[in-house]
C-alpha cells in the first residue's frame, strides 16, 4: 500500500519490461487472429487449466476448450462479431484490454431471437499471465446496454 505520494515507482528490470512488452504483443496478435475468425490461435497462448470469468457466463470457464465454446456461442449469434479496436495496458503479469466489440445478431443467444441489429459495446478485459501462457481472464461490459442492444430489455426512456 502506498503511503505518501514521494515513494519512488517500482524499479523494473529490463527482464520485466520486456515480459510486460511480451505480454501486450501476445494479446495484440491474439485480437488480430480472432478478427480472422481463428479460435486455434487459443491453444498456443493459453494454459491448460486457464480459468475465464465473465458477466455472459453464469460459472467459471474452465480450460482452453471453454473458452473456444464461450466464443463459438458468441459467433454463432453475431456471425460477424469483430473488434475494430483495442487499447492494451501493462503491468507485471496483468494485460488490460479496453476493446470495441461490434456485430450483426442473427442468431439466437441464451434464448434471446434475434433483431438483426447492429451491436456495438465497449468491453474491459484483463488476462493473467503465467510462464508466457494465458492463465486467468476477467471480462468486464455494460450488459445492461447489451441485453438492450440484442432487444432482451426495452430501452430506458
Amino acid at each position: 500500500m502506498r503511503t505518501s505520494s514521494k515513494e519512488a515507482a517500482p524499479n523494473l528490470s529490463e527482464e520485466d519490461t520486456v515480459s510486460t512488452a511480451e505480454h501486450k504483443a501476445i494479446l495484440d496478435r491474439f485480437n488480430a487472429e480472432l478478427n480472422k475468425g481463428n479460435l486455434d490461435a487459443i491453444d498456443a497462448i493459453f494454459a491448460p487449466d486457464f480459468v475465464g470469468h465473465s458477466p455472459m457466463s453464469p460459472e467459471p470457464i474452465r480450460s482452453p476448450s471453454g473458452y473456444k465454446a464461450f466464443l463459438a456461442t458468441m459467433g454463432a449469434a453475431i456471425p460477424d462479431l469483430h473488434y475494430p479496436s483495442w487499447t492494451l495496458i501493462a503491468e507485471g503479469d496483468l494485460v488490460a484490454i479496453h476493446m470495441l466489440v461490434e456485430g450483426t445478431f442473427t442468431n439466437p443467444l441464451m434464448g434471446i431471437p434475434p433483431n438483426g441489429k447492429k451491436i456495438s459495446l465497449w468491453n474491459i478485459n484483463i488476462w493473467r499471465f503465467a510462464d508466457g501462457k494465458l492463465v486467468e481472464w476477467w471480462h468486464s461490459m455494460d450488459t445492461l446496454g447489451f441485453m438492450q442492444q440484442l432487444g432482451a430489455i426495452p430501452p430506458m426512456a
